[in-house]
């Protein structure tokens, strides 16, 4: 009886021992390769908390875990005066921030109209503080001018320039705003001297951000300050007018990462890169309307995507 209780003691130990080393074996996610996996710190990935943000961010997490980084979702965390000191105290090492975001906000400079200026303006700038801006997105969540399709074909709108042509003639087009933007550095006082005209104050709507599309779908104006990426321009069909003289500053999103991640992994940049050059206005414009208005969820709109540009398996 002793020596088989020792025989059962001595089965029981192997078989915990075993247990314990296959049991903490870590079960690898979609689209990663245990056998790929890096070697170094987890990257702990957070984001803003509106949707393009979210989006934004939740692309980098699964694109990045299927190409075997370690990694942690902090999605979510807040808006910029939260998520800047996260990300400089090192609570997370990568978000998406916008270069004109940095260059007025952080930088408190003057509003930038080249993406490839303000682009190197916060790099350069922000290279001190242990933050490295790695290749920026085609895409520009910026101010923008939008039309009713009638009125557009109406007057034939397509620049900015035509808008203000008519301006000038003395044509009556009513211009939705925001009170806000009326005093903003790169708001309206801004937008009248690139383009050299005065907006007549009884042309001027002012209503609440947010309802300035429902102001030009009941018919009460013409045309409205509007954000570039915004799914309601594609959902209305609206007509976006071309900033020909640059009134508005550049908003290119851009990974924003502290550089001991970068130098911890070498190939971090070039891997980013290859999935900024695949976010464009129009891109990103797309993949907010199946969030917002669709009613996907992000983590599906994110690997939906990625799968079909061939970066996730």
């Amino acid at each position: 009886m002793k020596k088989k209780s020792l025989f059962l003691v001595a089965v029981l130990s192997l078989t915990l021992a075993l247990g314990g080393v296959f049991g903490c074996a870590k079960t690898p996610t979609a689209g990663t390769a245990p056998d790929k996996g890096k070697e170094g710190p987890t990257i702990k990935i957070s984001s803003k908390t509106f949707t393009e943000a979210a989006i934004l961010g939740t692309l980098s997490l699964q694109y990045l875990e299927g190409l075997g980084y370690p990694v942690e979702n902090k999605m979510g965390l807040g808006e910029l005066a939260v998520i800047r000191p996260a990300l400089t105290s090192g609570q997370i090492d990568l978000y998406w921030e916008y270069t004109g975001t940095g260059v007025m906000n952080l930088m408190e400079h003057a509003p930038v109209f080249e993406a490839e200026e303000s682009y190197k303006l916060i790099k350069e700038w922000d290279a001190k503080n242990g933050i490295a801006w790695l290749e920026y997105a085609p895409l520009n969540d910026t101010y923008g001018i939008v039309v009713r399709p009638d009125v557009a074909e109406k007057y034939k709108l397509k620049t900015i320039s035509d808008y203000v042509a008519q301006v000038k003639k003395g044509e009556t087009l009513k211009f939705v705003g925001f009170p806000e933007w009326e005093g903003r550095a790169d708001g309206l006082p801004s937008f009248e001297k690139v383009y050299d005209f005065k907006m007549p104050k009884g042309d001027f709507v002012n209503v609440a951000m947010g309802l300035n599309y429902e102001t030009l779908k009941n018919q009460k104006g013409d045309l409205a300050l509007a954000f570039t990426t915004e799914p309601r321009i594609v959902t209305d069909k609206l007509v976006m007018l071309e900033d020909d003289k640059k009134a508005f500053p550049v908003y290119n999103a851009a990974p924003v990462v502290r550089q001991q991640i970068v130098d911890a992994y070498p190939t971090l940049a070039a891997d980013l890169k290859k999935l900024s050059s695949v976010l464009d206005t129009l891109t990103i414009t797309e993949l907010n309307m199946q969030a917002d208005v669709e009613k996907k969820s992000i983590d599906e709109v994110s690997s939906t995507f990625l799968k079909s540009k061939g970066l996730l398996k």
